[in-house]
């Protein structure tokens, strides 16, 4: 991810409200009779079988809130993102524009360029599962409301095969490593997982350890330098996936199979055991029927000897929603957030849950008719403790250095503490998160 230095940057955005609003861009409040214009930013796909979710919940927008003009624009993937960079360096940012919890658009987040919404939020922000609340910024802001959580690391569990060898959930890595000789003696993966894709060990499993290990307490100090990334909890997260990895619990080829074939693997009925994140529930609804679906358990990985974090923890990172240009004020700063609350807030999320997806905002769920394994997922994330994502929370530069770094000791080339004093070098040298202290 390119960088940019924001520090001379002016804002050139002429912030102006419609002819008949009498209020400024600094000054006045949002009434029923307010007429203004929001310029959106949007990364999405109109074209996607999922585009037409937009236009209903702006057609929805715009009947609760009449006189406020929704302009979007839209693009996706890396396109999204290089003309974002390009409208902050020209001081062209629009209105409203969609954003990632973690440092993907760090280049306007981390920069000043987007405002606070806690001071807006108030008590709304309990109405929000808590991991979408997790700090965005460095003093807790929350700079875009999420519209979903990212869970990173769910256990599913194939329930047949492992009545079938008449196992039981794993209570610590020395029992999934015994289970793991029995599941290959009965021609079978233990835990099915792709690496060649380089984030999967990283995202599902080396984040799940090291908040087992460290807590979040330890990884702030660590982002900080106050801890360090070849201090004990790194390393121990790296020896275990080494013992894993020498363990055969993971699928043959594990390097040479991408992220999908590590999934399909599971789906198929050849692996007892899958990581995956909570994402893939919806995949799961269109591939199963209901009675496949009470199949497949979900729980979280055994507790470690001497663990930071509360038992049964997980990891999560807040999903990407909507933020708003920092230079609003007035009417037209809380025509933004109202546009913000709706979409990520009850009514959005309504369309959205309508759609299969799973909002962050906590809605009645008992009225809404969800497939078997959805109802399950909304429990297993309920009241669960989440920890960080590596790879959301540091600069993704440092991910080529550490997630080669994890391949190679896989395949015992390296060592957990090489690994783990690689990556520590190059945070220390070039991640935003030191620099910023």
């Amino acid at each position: 991810m390119k960088r940019f230095a924001m520090a001379a940057l002016a804002i050139l955005l002429v912030l102006s409200l419609g002819a008949c609003s009498g209020a400024g861009a600094k000054g006045g409040k949002l009434t029923a009779n307010t007429k203004l214009t929001l310029s959106v930013y949007h990364q999405w796909d109109p074209s996607s079988p999922e585009g037409p979710m937009w236009d209903e919940t702006v057609a929805a927008f715009n009947k609760k809130y009449p006189n406020i003009t929704i302009e979007t624009e839209f693009a996706a993937g890396e396109p999204y993102h290089q003309k974002l960079q390009a409208m902050a360096v020209s001081g062209q940012l629009p209105d409203v524009m969609f954003l990632y919890a973690g440092k993907r658009t760090g280049y306007v987040t981390g920069n000043g360029l987007i405002k606070d919404l806690r001071p807006f939020l108030g008590e709304d922000a309990k109405k929000f599962l808590d991991a979408a609340m997790m700090p965005q910024g460095p003093k807790g802001e929350i700079y875009e409301l999420p519209q979903n959580i990212d869970v990173a690391h769910v256990l599913y569990v194939n329930r047949p095969l492992q009545a079938k060898l008449g196992l039981k959930d794993p209570t610590s890595l020395e029992d999934l490593l015994a289970q793991a000789k029995a599941i290959r003696a009965a021609g079978l993966t233990p835990v099915s997982m792709g690496n060649k894709d380089p984030w999967v060990m990283n995202t599902f499993m080396l984040s799940e350890l090291v908040e087992r290990y460290g807590s979040t307490a330890w990884f702030d100090k660590a982002m900080k330098g106050e801890a360090k990334f070849s201090d004990e909890p790194f390393v121990k997260a790296l020896r275990d996936i080494k013992t894993l990895a020498d363990g055969k619990v993971f699928s043959a080829g594990l390097n040479q199979l991408t992220y999908r074939q590590g999934f399909e693997e599971f789906m198929q009925g050849k692996a007892v055991y899958h990581v995956n994140g909570g994402w893939r529930v919806p995949t799961i609804t269109t591939m199963k029927t209901a009675a496949e679906q009470a199949d497949i358990g979900m729980t979280v990985w055994p507790d470690v000897a001497g663990m930071a974090s509360p038992s049964g923890s997980t990891i999560a990172t807040p999903g990407n929603g909507f933020g708003m240009n920092a230079k609003l004020e007035g009417a037209k700063a809380e025509a933004a957030f109202a546009f913000i609350k709706f979409v990520s807030g009850e009514e959005g999320s309504d369309i959205a849950m309508k759609r299969g997806m799973l909002p962050a905002y906590k809605l009645d769920f008992s009225k809404y008719d969800l497939a078997p394994i959805t109802r399950d997922y909304l429990k297993f994330i309920d009241g669960r403790p989440m920890g960080y994502i590596v790879d959301a929370k540091m600069d993704g530069e440092g991910m080529s250095v550490l997630n080669p770094g994890i391949q190679e000791m896989t395949m015992g080339k390296k060592t957990p503490e090489a690994v783990a004093a690689e990556y520590e070098t190059w945070v220390a040298a070039n991640d935003s998160s030191r620099k910023a202290k």
